[in-house]
């Protein structure tokens, strides 16, 4: 089993505020008071550095800032190339934190396990929805999974024997009716791309045609550019250039938007978590600027951060369990739950 930091799924969101809908019907989340508000702790030394996602790296350049508030001496890198370069960096000792925009798999588990004799340390820190961006002036209505998968990728794993190259095969008409689909996603070392093409390629690959990007904001901007483009990136990177589209798992169902209230209900299909994974011995002291930097991720002040960002705050229950885990080194190793399935 995995040695998993979490203990409830987004459904069972406690103690969680939302604020008003704004015009856009975006629910915005506002942080639990009841949340533990992190203090300063004695005996926090050295530095540590974070390796992985680029969509958490601004996020995680937030929490760097805001720790050295406490802790001026602090030397923390960020390293934020994308999620597929975190599991080999925290394999080989090259940094104490991988930042996460999917889970750890099964493979990657195992080699982590042979080396250290003991699994990685999982800790959900925020709640994503990845959703599809196209132009604001774009008159689609939604999609569904499988469409998707006849836009995105080669094989069409999800049932559609078509592939999907312009609008007009979407019902659009005027000047859409002759335009050709742009496809933007997210290059190789993106884990925002891996879990992409597991949920909507089946785990195939993507169609030659698309414009692989390196970074999150690139894929929008790239839509921004491109009236006829559609891209996929976490709903943080909204600007008011592009609109995120509802999605539906098939034909028939109902379509969903990206909001907060989907993703803790589990009605939206690309809901996702994001994660820290650390090397934790259960048999050696965990290193204080390492405690620290998750601890802080998962208080009061770090889930602030979490929204800032554009990401969406884990269930307040959850939140304060993982506190008082990191807040007890060794607790931080045993207590263990597993990640609940995907539905």
């Amino acid at each position: 089993m995995r040695n998993v930091l979490q203990a409830s799924a987004l459904i069972s969101l406690i103690g969680v505020l939302v604020g008003p809908l704004d015009s856009n019907a975006q629910l915005k989340p506002v942080v639990d008071p009841q949340i533990q508000s992190y203090a300063k702790a004695t005996g926090v030394t050295g530095g540590l550095t974070v390796a992985g996602s680029e969509m958490m790296k601004a996020l995680s350049h937030r929490w760097e800032s805001k720790l050295r508030e406490f802790y001026p001496g602090l030397a923390i890198q960020i390293q934020g190339i994308g999620s597929e370069t975190g599991p080999p960096a925290l394999l080989e000792g090259k940094a104490q934190i991988a930042a996460m925009s999917r889970q750890l798999t099964k493979k990657e588990i195992e080699a982590f396990t042979k080396r250290y004799g003991y699994e990685p340390t999982e800790v959900p820190v925020a709640a994503d929805a990845l959703s599809v961006f196209v132009h604001r002036d774009n008159p689609i209505s939604g999609m569904t999974l499988p469409e998707l998968d006849a836009v995105f990728c080669k094989e069409h794993r999800l049932g559609l024997n078509e592939d999907r190259i312009s609008w007009s095969q979407f019902g659009l008409s005027g000047e859409w009716s002759d335009a050709s689909i742009t496809v933007i996603g997210r290059n190789k070392v993106s884990g925002t791309a891996t879990f992409f093409r597991e949920q909507v390629c089946g785990n195939g690959d993507f169609k030659d045609t698309l414009k692989a990007e390196a970074g999150a904001a690139s894929v929008v901007m790239g839509v921004k550019k491109d009236r006829y483009a559609i891209g996929f990136s976490g709903i943080g990177y909204r600007i008011s250039a592009v609109k995120p589209i509802p999605l539906a798992v098939a034909k028939g169902k109902p379509f969903i938007e990206p909001t907060f209230e989907t993703v803790t209900d589990g009605t939206y299909p690309l809901r996702r978590h994001l994660f820290l994974y650390v090397n934790k011995s259960p048999k050696e002291a965990m290193s204080p600027a390492v405690m620290e930097f998750v601890k802080f991720a998962v208080s009061f002040e770090g889930q602030q951060a979490v929204i800032q960002e554009g990401f969406f705050p884990l269930p307040t229950a959850q939140l304060n369990s993982l506190f008082a885990a990191w807040s007890q080194p060794f607790q931080a190793a045993t207590a263990a739950h597993a990640m609940p399935a995907r539905n």
